[in-house]
């Protein structure tokens, strides 16, 4: 094939449309921002942002993008990234510059709005008392990067069930940014708060340059996002916000429970605007990860009468949904033999002190392998039937894998009965137990899926 900007181009395209019909999420968060640069023989260049975005391609999506380059027109190609390229703007997705009306009274000075800027962010949430895991090791790397080096990535959109950190990493980005620069005009706020002032100011029927003060700032950081769903006027508004800061080179940075394709009546121009810049998920810590953050909260706590490593094991195998649940658990154990004098604890007394945490763990696992199968088959494009019929192509047999293995995560159900409902013997079962968990580590688009799908059944 000839080496030229056409050739490219229709390579490119073949590719993109591949891995749209693929996962159209996963391309607009990261092959959208790729540009198709030359290609000679079978290699192909393309050209990304900088040398971080390539990696986090290469270490998480390289069979994926293999996929959408193979077989073209009978010829396999392999591809070399190249840094310092930007993705060409649609003219008719540039963020419009938005004129910003003055306000009435005159501005305070800057570092006494930093100072007010901070009082909602708590100092003991910082990136060195983050434990970090596979499940949020993205996230964790795109938050620092941003804390300290602002506009690096724009917008920075972090998403993962309630209780996993996000709230965490948005304070500690806060504190990093201060302390590293304290001249700089930091805010953050929950996007309910932000919802209360803007429609105060309209109930009262005052001005709205009072709320738009708010784009007097170097750094935007908003906790869940997703509220705006709905808030047709504040979306509206929040759509100007964005792009007066995004035009000024600020940094922005959302937290919300679902990917901007996912979150329901938002403005199309919301959407676009969160997956322009990073997406990153923080997903349930594993077992290990658990027990390194009780662990290190026992390291922190003055008490005397410290839990045992067979109560931290115990916490960190019963209590998995939530971050937020786990350390409730450690607290009352904590007070309890703190307050009590009770230094010989037992297990079983612990386990009646916490009986309302884990009913609330298992009401979390109490899901029909039926729910599991139609919300798998839903996720991955594929009909109920297929995925409980015997047709083995790669794109049921890897779902099917898939929901096996959740019926096994979470429900009670032995292999034997879900064997029965997948039409399979209990020895596919097991099969699935044991291989799914290593498709995550070696593929990042398996382990987002599997993390996906635990999110959405344990709501």
């Amino acid at each position: 094939m000839e080496t030229n900007a056409l050739s490219i181009a229709v390579i490119w395209e073949i590719a993109a449309n591949r891995l749209k019909r693929r996962n159209l999420c996963l391309y607009q968060q990261w092959f959208s921002k790729v540009v198709p640069l030359s290609v000679e023989g079978n290699k192909v260049m393309l050209g990304v942002t900088d040398e971080f975005f390539a990696m986090m391609i290469e270490d998480n999506y390289d069979d994926i993008l293999s996929d959408a380059l193979t077989n073209l027109e009978g010829v396999d190609y392999v591809w070399e990234f190249v840094p310092g390229h930007e993705p060409a703007v649609k003219k008719d997705d540039k963020p419009k510059t938005v004129s910003v009306s003055p306000a009435p009274a005159p501005v305070a000075p800057k570092q006494e709005k930093a100072a007010r800027s901070q009082r909602n962010c708590l100092p003991e949430y910082t990136f060195e008392n983050f434990v970090v895991g596979a499940e949020n090791r993205p996230a964790f790397v795109a938050a620092r990067n941003a804390a300290e080096t602002p506009g690096v990535y724009n917008p920075l959109y972090i998403f993962g069930g309630s209780g996993v950190g996000k709230t965490h990493l948005l304070h500690a980005v806060a504190n990093a940014a201060r302390k590293q620069n304290p001249g700089m005009v930091v805010r953050y706020a929950t996007c309910d708060e932000l919802l209360n002032d803007f429609y105060d100011l309209l109930q009262q029927k005052k001005s709205l340059n009072e709320f738009r003060e708010i784009r007097n700032v170097d750094m935007l950081l908003v906790d869940d996002v997703h509220s705006l769903a709905k808030k047709n006027q504040m979306q509206e508004e929040f759509f100007n916000l964005f792009n007066a800061l995004y035009n000024q080179g600020k940094q922005i940075i959302l937290t919300s429970d679902k990917q901007p394709c996912e979150i329901s009546d938002l403005d199309k121009r919301l959407v676009t605007r969160f997956e322009s810049g990073m997406t990153a998920e923080l997903g349930v810590p594993e077992f290990e990860a658990r027990l390194a953050i009780l662990r290190m909260m026992r390291n922190e706590m003055i008490s005397k009468n410290k839990l045992g490593d067979e109560f931290l094991e115990f916490l960190a195998a019963n209590i998995s949904s939530s971050v937020r649940r786990l350390k409730g658990a450690f607290y009352r154990l904590t007070c309890y033999t703190s307050g009590s004098g009770n230094d010989k604890l037992t297990l079983a007394e612990a386990e009646d002190l916490l009986r309302i945490q884990l009913d609330q763990e298992n009401k979390a696992r109490d899901i029909s392998m039926e729910t599991i199968q139609r919300t798998v088959a839903t996720h991955f494009g594929v009909t109920f039937s297929a995925l409980l019929g015997k047709e083995r192509t790669r794109t049921i047999a890897e779902p099917r894998m898939i929901a096996m293995y959740l019926c096994r995560e979470l429900t009670e159900n032995s292999t034997n009965e879900i064997g029965a409902a997948f039409g399979k013997n209990h020895a596919t079962i097991l099969h699935a137990e044991k291989q799914v968990p290593k498709l995550c580590e070696s593929n990042e688009a398996v382990r987002r899926a599997v993390s996906t799908l635990k999110r959405q059944l344990q709501k």
